[in-house]
């Protein structure tokens, strides 16, 4: 039996910041062989497959990157030592999200017995940084699931969607003179400031699930440097994005305003410890499951119909759900406000309660009688659909 406080310490304990996630990779690859079929995938992902017959086929799905712990002085414990205290096992990704991992893992171990059907395992790299590029990769070559489980933390509640992201790349171009001259120069980051406050206060749609999209500068850097009036400046904004928002409807809201800057989506280029170069787009759509569909109540039901959330930073379910159309639910322990924070941490119960969700979750969701049939799946009642929105909050 898989001990999940023994996975998730070990896993805490090795540091996987994005591109480097090789040896978290190669530590799970090593227990999950212990039950399952395994290898390295796309990006260097791990990718399980277990067979037990006819069946439901059954993703589920994390991610082993975490962000960088940032400084260190903030935490009462170092960020990767896993350390134990009063209940809880501090250290960076204990929340966000190899706690989930390890209670998929240890979940999945437990309930061998009752598995009908395909249950598979996606371990993505690069999720940090862009969320689904892996998970796409690994989706053109899996048997296409029935359900996708993401195991970002929930705090044991059933997560349903998200806004969606995009960031957009603004570039003022100026002309070059010395600094001491600036007159002979046109600066460009004087034109990038001149063009922020309408950027900054363009009206942004709204959803009645998802709530209203945003948008917040997230990094600017300008060129040549030294005493030179730049002749260019580039700023990155984070827009957050509601359902049925496009890249071309995102980027025709700034193409009628004369703003003497360019907006475009960034492009991004990624390279994976493998040494595969992953190329993003980084527009990545909202998505949101009916609470009434089938494979939500079922879920719902097997954890013993624990509250509907939606979160609020964005997961894998941008590629899953958002591009695919594939059913998609969220279920993991901890509170996603303590995700990026110094002193992350998540309560040992938790992880406990988490493993026995998510055993209860593979035994009710792989029997084959619970696959839904078509013409349930296509059944809807609006009026319904809006009450449990308001309790998804």
């Amino acid at each position: 039996m898989i001990d999940p406080l023994r996975l998730l310490t070990g896993l805490v304990r090795i540091p996987s910041l994005s591109g480097g996630e090789g040896a978290a990779a190669d530590f799970l690859l090593r227990t999950l062989r212990t039950f399952c079929d395994v290898e390295l995938g796309p990006g260097g992902a791990v990718v399980g497959v277990l067979r037990r017959g006819k069946g439901p086929t059954l993703l589920l799905t994390g991610h082993l990157d975490t962000v960088p712990p940032g400084d260190e002085a903030a935490w009462s414990a170092p960020p990767f030592s896993g350390e134990v205290r009063a209940g809880r096992l501090y250290g960076r990704g204990a929340v966000d999200m190899k706690g989930a991992i390890a209670a998929q893992v240890a979940g999945a171990a437990r309930a061998l017995a009752e598995v009908r059907g395909t249950l598979l395992f996606a371990y993505v790299t690069h999720e940090e940084t862009a969320e689904g590029a892996v998970l796409g990769k690994i989706l053109d070559r899996i048997p296409k699931p029935d359900l996708v489980i993401l195991g970002e933390p929930t705090d044991l509640r059933l997560g349903i969607g998200h806004r969606g992201r995009a960031v957009l790349v603004v570039e003022a171009r100026g002309r070059t003179a010395h600094a001491s001259m600036p007159e002979l120069g046109d600066n460009a980051i004087q034109r990038l400031m001149a063009a922020l406050p309408r950027l900054l206060s363009l009206p942004l749609p709204r959803d009645p699930m998802l709530g209203r999209g945003t948008i917040t500068p997230v990094s600017v850097s300008a060129s040549p440097g030294g005493p030179v009036v730049p002749d260019r400046c580039t700023l990155l904004l984070d827009r957050r994005l509601v359902r049925g928002e496009r890249p071309d409807s995102v980027l025709s809201l700034y193409k009628e305003l004369d703003l003497g800057v360019q907006v475009k989506i960034a492009r991004e280029e990624l390279p994976a410890y493998t040494g595969e170069v992953l190329e993003v787009e980084e527009f990545f759509p909202a998505w949101l499951m009916d609470p009434q569909d089938p494979w939500v109540v079922r879920a719902q039901a097997a954890l013993g119909n624990v509250p509907l959330k939606v979160w609020r930073f964005s997961t894998d379910g941008v590629e899953s759900c958002g591009r695919r159309g594939i059913p998609t639910v969220g279920y993991g322990p901890g509170d996603e406000r303590l995700a990026h924070q110094p002193d992350e941490h998540l309560p040992l119960s938790d992880l406990e309660a988490a493993v026995a969700g998510y055993r209860r979750l593979i035994t009710e969701l792989m029997r084959p009688e619970a696959a839904p049939k078509p013409r349930e799946a296509r059944r809807r009642r609006r009026p319904r659909r809006a009450r449990s929105g308001r309790r998804s909050q």
